[in-house]
Formats: structure tokens, C-alpha cells, sequence
């Protein structure tokens, strides 16, 4: 990296000699992840291409994406910095300067010191800035927005004296900005405007699962409203929302979306419609200007993902060393981690167009906390949403991307149990097809990494550093450690030496029951056992009687509460366990209760049939206490609670 007037001659000098079609001099105006992405694919193609990268902000690139995690402080900030591209320092360049002007004629830029250089060929990838709402008092001190790393280490500067933060937005930067600024036990409120969080990507229902997860944290939500305007004489004092509901604050900050950095190509006087107009080539009105990520548009869309930004950053260099690739455009794809909980949202899963032949499926699984949901017309998968870890996703939107149409067997298999795929069909990620993306955020597959791994990469990191898989958001960390077989690391489930020892006890009562003779009533009061004082006392039989019909029936009532979503009673290993306790004491009172003697006729297969039950739930009992558990099978208080 060279920031030196010598280092910057190709670009200062435009009768460079070596400026030719094997050492282009390429200038980039953006150093975010979508800039340095094409740099990257740019020296795929010219290893001796000439590259100048502007940044109008004093930080080496850095993943904006991951800005919320380091707020929270879950990344360091050395975390943050994007790896620059490993040159001989004399073919690559970064430059911090604000690019001023581009003078299409000359082919050149001008910065704000008022120096000029020259390029064959000019990227934008300027990015998108934070939109902040019209309404009075938004430039009031105490007013934020959060899109930089500028923006960033002022809300964490700010947040060690706020005692009340109002987040004014309910997408995924609202969303994931109340959960870093909650963890300083500030108090938080969070406006939507639309009916639920996270409108775009989610469905109702879904939208309330992801609030009830924010409430659980300690962050109050507000949906179906909105601010009237910011109270305060010369600081932030409160908010009025359009319901005339008064909030007392000290702080606001704006989460409202973004709107495409175009002020740039608009005094170059490049077709602007809400972005920069591209073609399926990524080039500008200008075929010797493109554009790429959140600052274009192609085909009258703009994308707010990092994804997108890739694909097009990997055309855009394809196209300039003279290869036919071009740009269809991106799937409405977002895997994302939101508040800790993964959120995938694939397709058409809101204002779903209705038309004939369109149906819905869903699946729930409120004691896991889990929502899932296809959307098929004709057969063919259109939409697919999910809240929670769902293994398939990747094998999901691989179909989705293939435009397959799934079998009825499939349909009902989803219905049931919330998959698409018999028993490990999905979740073998080295079973996967090898075009399958596995990293969605640098649309990296499951063919690259395994040609990684078998050309000597051994650990998650060595993957990430070669193939940049999971150093966006990170969601697939566990699919990388999967794949290099290191997701065998078991663990018992939970309270297991209890469950053992509750299940053996139980098996034992009832196998000496079966070995022991049954009790016959002694000739004599003064033989009388202490035993069958017990069992022969009519008292003691009501007591042991309604005894064991009382814990049959909250045994019962327990076993309905998975098919009930009785949720507000605990979680599923908690009463696990009494359970099987329960089991345990209504075998003891029961060989209290008849004495080893199984009755004649009805009374004879009541008991049976009561001795086979707890038999088969003691052996179940000792089963699971042996068996081992992964993070990915949600084993023991892993398990979350709707």
C-alpha cells in the first residue's frame, strides 16, 4: 500500500506508457466491502492492473456489516478491517481523499486538495447513506444516524451517559442497534411504523416472534406508529409519536433506511434514476464508468445487501478484462443474524401477490421457537422464510434458486415435522451438491470450500482467509466447521446423571416385581410384616390409590404440553425430568398399592398395561441419558421458549 506522490505517477501522469490493455489504470471511489471485492476480482484478471482506491473516510476499509457487533463490543475493532489485497505495493494504491469531480473527458478525478488523476477505466462504489426524516428537531444535539464507523464510535461514545436511546426504525439496523446499545443496560424503546419489525423480510407473525425476542431482552417495541417530531430547546428532552404519546429521552437515533450515494455521478452528469443507472455489464451512460453495490440501479432496482454488491463487483471485472459475463440481477435473498436469532428470508414471503394455484405451508414449533413457511405456486417454490436454525436452508434456497418444484411427499414431510429432506439428506453439508452455496454473503460454494480444504486447509480460519466464507456476517461459521468434520464436539443432555438414575430405579422396581412372588396375608396378626400392615390397611389403599391416580393424571397432563404450547410452564428438559420422576414415584406406590400382586381379569391388564407404560418411559429415560447431543439439535437449555 502506497499513499506517496511517487507511488500515485500511473495515475498522475496521463501519458503513463504502460497504460494498456495488460496494465489498466483502474480508480475506485469506495472503499467498502464492494470496492475492495472488485479490486480483488479486478487482479484475478491483471496482476500488474493499476489500482488507486479513494475512501473519503481516515479508516482502512473496514466491514460496515459487522458495525453492530462491534457497538455491542462482541468484535474487537482490528475485526473490522477488510484485508487489503496482497501486492508489491507497486500496482496497488489506497488513498484517503474525498473525490470532488470527474472530468469524463480527460478521464480524470479531482479530490478536495485539487489534485487530478487519470484512469482507463473508473468504478463507483460510493455506497448508500443514512436517510434521516424530515421532522423537527432532527438536527438537534443527541440526534444520531448509524452507517459508518464515524457514526459508530460516537453512539458508543454517547451511550455511556444516555439513559433513555429511542430507535426511530424497526428493520434489521434498528433491530440489531437496540441489542448492542441494551447490552449497557440503557433503557431502549424501538418505533416502527409498519405493522411489524422487520417488514421486508418478514411476515406478520414472524415480525412478532422476533419482538417477543426483543421484549425478552428488556427493549420496549412500539409498531403502528411513528415520531411527530423531537422535543428539546437546545438538546433532545423527548419524542412525540403520531399517537401524541410522550416519551422522556435523551437520545435518538435514526435507523430509517438508506438512499444510494449519488451526487458523485450526478455532476458528472452520468442517467441517474434513484441510483446510478447501469447496465447488465455494470457500466454507466458512460461505457467507461461503472457502478456497483448500493449506489446503482439495474433494471429499476437497487440492493441494499453486500451480496449483491459481490456479484456485481465480480462482473464489472469480467467485463472490463474483456470477458462476456453480464448481470441479471440478485435473488431476493437475506440469511441473516438478527438479535442472535437466524432470520432467513427468501423470495416472495410478503405482500404475497395472491393468484390461483398459490399456496402457503407453515410449521411451528413455539417451545423451540421456531417459524417456518413456503410459499409455492404450481408446485414451485416462489418464497421461504425462517426464524431459528433451520439445517436445510442452504439445500432451501438452492431449489428456490433452481426454480424446482417440490413433491407432495415433500409438502406433507414439511407439514409434520418442518423439513423438506429424510434424515441427513440436507443437513451432511459434504452431501450437499457442489454449486450450493453454503456462504451466501460471498456467494461462496460448497465445491470451493471442499477444493480448499483438500488443497490443505485444516481450519475454519485458513477457509475463511481463502475463500472469504463467513467474514460478513458469520452465519455460516458452523457449516465451515461441519464441513471440516469438527462438528462432532457432543455433549450430554442436560440433568443426564438424574435421568439415569431416576430410569435404572424404575426398571429395577419393576423387574423385582416381576421376579417377586406376590404377597399372601399372614395366618397370624402377630407375623403381620410391617409391609402388609401397609398394603392390607384399607386407609393406606385409598392413600396409595388416589396417590397413583393423581401423579397418572399430572403425568398425563404433562405429556400435553409440547401438542398444547404450554410454554409459560418451563422448558421441555425441565419438566423432562419430573417426569420421569413422577414415573419413578408412581412405581413405588404402586408396589405399595398391590402388594406384588397383579389381580384377576380387568384389574390384571390395568396393571399390565400401567407396568408397560413405565417400563417403556424408563428405558426411553435411559436412553437419552446416554445419548449425546450437538449445538445444532438444540440438546438440553440450548432450547429457546417462544
Amino acid at each position: 500500500m502506497a499513499e506517496t506522490e511517487q507511488g500515485l505517477i500511473p495515475f498522475l501522469n496521463d501519458t503513463f506508457p504502460g497504460s494498456d490493455s495488460t496494465t489498466p489504470r483502474v480508480i475506485v471511489v469506495g472503499a467498502g466491502p464492494v470496492g475492495i471485492r472488485f479490486v480483488e476480482s479486478l487482479f484475478s484478471y491483471f496482476p500488474k492492473a493499476h489500482v488507486l482506491v479513494c475512501s473519503n473516510e481516515p479508516y482502512r476499509p473496514y466491514n460496515r456489516v459487522q458495525l453492530s457487533a462491534f457497538l455491542s463490543g462482541d468484535i474487537s475493532r482490528e475485526e473490522l478491517d477488510i484485508p487489503l489485497p496482497d501486492t508489491d505495493g507497486q500496482h496497488f494504491n489506497f488513498l484517503v481523499s474525498t473525490i470532488e469531480d470527474i472530468d469524463r473527458t480527460a478521464k480524470s478525478v479531482r479530490t478536495s486538495e485539487g489534485q487530478h488523476y487519470y484512469y482507463d477505466k473508473l468504478i463507483i462504489a460510493t455506497g448508500s447513506k443514512a436517510y434521516t426524516p424530515n421532522i423537527t428537531g432532527h438536527h438537534m444535539p443527541g440526534v444520531y444516524t448509524f452507517r459508518n464507523l464515524k457514526d459508530t464510535e460516537a453512539l458508543y461514545a454517547r451511550v455511556m451517559r444516555a439513559r433513555h436511546i429511542v430507535i426511530v426504525g424497526g428493520g434489521l439496523l434498528g433491530c440489531e442497534s437496540a441489542k448492542a446499545l441494551r447490552k449497557n443496560n440503557t433503557q431502549i424503546t424501538l418505533i416502527q411504523q409498519a405493522s411489524h419489525l422487520m417488514n421486508r423480510q418478514l411476515d406478520e407473525e414472524a415480525g412478532s416472534l422476533l419482538q417477543a425476542r426483543l421484549e425478552a431482552m428488556g427493549i420496549r417495541v412500539i409498531v403502528n406508529d411513528g415520531v411527530r417530531h423531537i422535543e428539546g430547546e437546545n438538546r433532545v428532552e423527548g419524542i412525540e409519536t403520531r399517537s401524541k404519546e410522550s416519551i422522556d429521552c435523551d437520545t435518538v437515533l435514526f435507523c430509517t433506511g438508506t438512499s444510494p450515494n449519488t451526487k458523485l455521478a450526478l455532476k458528472a452528469k452520468l442517467a441517474i434514476g434513484t441510483g446510478i443507472t447501469v447496465t447488465d455489464h455494470l457500466q454507466t451512460s458512460d461505457p467507461d464508468i461503472y457502478a456497483i453495490g448500493e449506489c446503482s440501479e439495474h433494471s429499476g432496482t437497487t440492493y441494499g445487501l453486500v451480496n449483491p454488491g459481490y456479484e456485481q463487483a465480480a462482473v464489472a471485472a469480467n467485463h472490463i478484462a474483456g470477458q462476456t459475463a453480464f448481470y441479471p440481477g440478485s435473488l431476493s435473498v437475506s440469511r441473516l443474524k438478527v438479535v442472535g436469532e437466524s432470520v432467513c428470508s427468501i423470495g416472495e414471503v410478503t405482500n404475497i401477490l395472491q393468484r390461483p394455484k398459490l399456496k402457503e405451508l407453515v410449521y411451528r414449533d413455539k417451545e423451540h421457537g421456531i417459524y417456518r413457511k413456503l410459499v409455492l405456486h404450481k408446485g414451485r417454490l416462489i418464497g421461504a422464510l425462517a426464524i431459528g436454525d433451520w439445517p436445510e436452508m442452504p439445500r432451501v434456497q438452492e431449489v428456490f434458486s433452481a426454480s424446482r418444484n417440490l413433491s407432495w411427499w415433500q409438502d406433507y414431510l414439511f407439514l409434520v415435522k418442518g423439513q423438506l429432506w429424510l434424515g441427513g439428506q440436507a443437513t451432511e453439508i459434504s452431501q450437499w451438491p457442489s454449486h450450493t452455496l453454503v456462504c451466501q454473503c460471498n456467494a461462496v460454494t460448497r465445491g470451493t470450500l471442499s477444493d480448499a480444504i483438500e488443497q490443505g486447509c485444516k481450519t475454519r480460519l485458513c477457509l475463511q482467509q481463502q475463500t472469504r466464507a463467513g467474514t460478513v456476517c458469520g452465519s455460516c461459521k458452523p457449516l465451515l466447521e461441519q464441513l471440516l468434520g469438527n462438528d462432532d464436539v457432543r455433549t450430554k443432555e442436560w440433568a443426564w446423571i438424574s435421568i439415569l438414575i431416576a430410569s435404572l430405579a424404575a426398571l429395577a422396581i419393576i423387574i423385582g416385581n416381576a421376579l417377586t412372588p406376590e404377597l399372601t396375608v399372614s395366618n397370624s396378626v402377630q407375623t403381620v410384616s410391617w409391609f402388609e400392615q401397609i398394603w392390607n390397611d384399607g386407609f393406606f389403599k385409598q392413600v396409595t390409590g388416589f396417590s397413583l391416580l393423581g401423579l397418572t393424571l399430572i403425568g398425563l397432563m404433562m405429556s400435553l404440553k409440547k401438542r398444547l404450547n404450554l410454554s409459560w410452564i418451563g422448558r421441555f428438559e425441565h419438566w423432562r425430568l419430573v417426569h420421569i420422576v413422577l414415573g419413578l414415584l408412581c412405581t413405588v406406590i404402586l408396589i405399595f398399592h398391590t402388594g406384588f400382586h397383579f389381580g384377576e381379569n380387568l384389574n390384571r391388564l390395568l396393571i399390565l398395561n400401567f407396568i408397560a407404560i413405565i417400563l417403556l418411559g424408563a428405558t426411553t429415560g435411559f436412553v437419552i441419558s446416554l445419548s449425546d447431543c450437538t449445538p445444532s439439535t438444540l440438546c438440553g437449555p440450548n432450547r429457546l421458549i417462544a
